[in-house]
């Protein structure tokens, strides 16, 4: 049970409890997806703070908690005095969530607690993925390749950037998707150098290439992948860039299995475009790791040293930029097996002209 996974930790930190504030671990660890509240875990209670418009949410999704309805004073006060009830004298908190102003209305109201910094150790659970978690992911990024080949069949010049993104999202959302995993990036022509270029009017014109990255939200798990196509005609320069992404990908994809560095990854990738004369259009990191928050731990990129372990979900997601002219990214998200990898996307990456 992950509560009790995360209670481990109140020996290892040596504090007495763990104050949960980001919303994505109060719901990992609780099940409560109210996004509104603080969760107080000690060695024997599971106290979910939140106020009267989420208490009933509370006792439907996270029953084996106790809810606590703030009512009309703030958190602090509320947290201050439930530390003292249970006599807690060092609290464990998430020094990489928590706002400045929540943290010093707690340090003002918990004189006489000691605060002791334990995002990481928060977090770290969420790095593997369990099964269920996995096949959320996979419904996820199913519902995302059949946005792809709906858009595929219809995406034609003179539509706009607005109008496919439109169609994308209307798609992920009537075939089940709770929501989107970020906002969708359709980029056409010049605007595709832009690798998080903002979904404009631009009509499609023949000779663009269009980058679209999308995701969605399955029963609060991201999807995320990239695809980039050519309307109308495709030039030498476009196809010759494309297939240089999509040979950085392919050989980074074959590195993936356990042991392997995410920097290690991040390099077999980079390496290829440097030797192609483009790494300076190459600025972003290799890939990210996703669940219910769409950038998550581990990332495959340059200066990220840890380990790849089964059940990880990775993005790979190499690109070239070149301003003023075109971009190309082609991105898949796999999960770590225990000898390689599972890509999760199966749209193709056959450089397509429509």
């Amino acid at each position: 049970m992950r509560i009790e996974k995360l209670r481990k930790k109140l020996k290892e930190l040596d504090v007495e409890a763990i104050l949960l504030s980001d919303a994505y671990n109060v719901r990992y660890y609780t099940g409560y997806s109210g996004g509104d509240g603080f969760v107080l875990v000690t060695i024997d209670k599971v106290i979910i703070l939140t106020d009267s418009r989420y208490v009933e949410q509370v006792a439907k999704e996270s029953p084996s908690c106790l809810c606590y309805d703030i009512g009309r004073n703030t958190y602090a006060v509320v947290i201050s005095k439930l530390l003292k009830e249970k006599e807690i004298h060092r609290l464990g908190f998430e020094d990489n969530s928590i706002g400045y102003k929540e943290y010093e209305g707690l340090k003002n109201q918990c004189v006489d607690i000691i605060f002791v910094e334990a995002s990481d150790s928060i977090d770290s659970f969420r790095k593997i993925k369990d099964s269920n978690e996995i096949e959320y992911i996979r419904q996820a990024e199913a519902i995302g390749d059949g946005a792809f080949s709906h858009i595929s069949s219809i995406i034609k010049v003179g539509m706009s950037e607005r109008e496919i993104a439109l169609e994308i999202e209307f798609y992920m959302k009537k075939s089940g998707a709770d929501g989107l995993s970020f906002d969708t990036i359709v980029a056409s022509g010049p605007n595709s150098s832009m690798p998080h270029a903002k979904v404009s009017d631009r009509k499609i014109v023949s000779g663009d290439f269009i980058t679209m990255d999308f995701g969605c939200i399955y029963k609060g798990y991201c999807s995320d992948m990239t695809r980039t196509v050519a309307v109308g005609e495709c030039s030498s320069k476009q196809g010759e860039i494309y297939d240089i992404v999509l040979e950085a990908q392919e050989e980074a994809l074959s590195m993936l299995k356990p042991g392997m560095k995410c920097c290690d990854v991040d390099f077999v990738a980079r390496d290829i475009i440097r030797e192609a004369g483009y790494d300076k259009y190459f600025g972003h990191g290799l890939g990210h790791s996703v669940g219910l928050y769409i950038h998550e731990s581990p990332r495959l990129s340059p200066t990220c040293s840890e380990i790849l372990e089964p059940g990880m979900i990775m993005t790979v997601e190499p690109g070239i930029y070149l301003p003023g002219e075109f971009g190309v990214r082609i991105e898949d998200l796999v999960v770590i097996t225990e000898n390689g990898y599972e890509n999760l996307t199966n749209s193709d990456k056959i450089l397509t002209v429509f």
